[in-house]
């Protein structure tokens, strides 16, 4: 199986860090964000696909061609056209697999939860409980761990299970076409609900560990979880 990283983001939200460096190379215990992803994928990853944009060229000289024995190729997202849209353009990269697994380069993840997910050999999502679900992908489940529901960003969540930006999905997600929201962009949710809604199936595993890292104070918080002897 083979990863999409999608790392094209300007990280605006992050900003002043941002503006001289990619918030996927900002360090936590001194360590980049990257870094801590890339350490999760299990062995079944055979090959990795960096999606990139801003700052790329960053990314592209911190990581080179290979990680750990597994090859490393680049695809440029050149503009901001959402998370649908960075993982087809790896398309001819991943023909001929089933499934693949996609994620975001700016989060820290535990490996047993990713592990697990992959294991499942079908599609799936890591999950997570967060106490404020407004700001994530809110996700329903049956008792069996099968995707009910998928709200992005709903104003009134009906739980508090959110995608932790983790997914093994269907090699078809890559030719489904979904309307673009007004900014342009068509993001990775938009294209699961309408799969479902004809059929598709989408199951969760439980993540192990997750610390978002969405502002700069974010980057001090999760210091103090995984160093906190500094």
């Amino acid at each position: 199986m083979k990863a999409v990283i999608i790392a094209a983001g300007e990280g605006t939200r992050m900003r002043p860090l941002t503006y001289t460096t990619p918030k996927q190379l900002l360090r936590v215990c001194g360590k980049t964000l990257l870094e801590y992803v890339l350490e999760v994928l299990p062995p079944e990853i055979s090959e990795i696909i960096m999606v990139v944009g801003y700052k790329g060229a960053d990314i592209q000289t911190f990581l080179g061609n290979e990680w750990h024995g597994k090859k490393v190729h680049y695809v440029w997202q050149e503009k901001p056209q959402g998370t649908a849209h960075a993982i087809s353009l790896a398309k001819d990269l991943l023909a001929g697999e089933t499934f693949f697994l996609a994620c975001y380069a700016d989060d820290i993840h535990g490996a047993e939860g990713v592990a697990k997910c992959v294991a499942q050999r079908r599609p799936c999502f890591v999950i997570a409980e967060v106490e404020d679900p407004r700001k994530f992908g809110v996700i329903m489940t049956d008792e069996k761990g099968k995707i009910t529901s998928f709200e992005e960003k709903p104003e009134n969540p009906k739980s508090h299970l959110v995608s932790s930006g983790f997914f093994v999905l269907p090699i078809e997600i890559l030719d489904y076409k979904t309307p673009a929201h007004e900014n342009g962009e068509e993001h990775i949710p938009d294209r699961v609900e309408s799969m479902m809604k004809e059929g598709y199936e989408f199951y969760t595993e439980r993540s192990t560990r997750w610390i978002p890292i969405g502002y700069p104070q974010d980057l001090e918080k999760a210091e103090a979880i995984l160093c906190p002897q500094k």
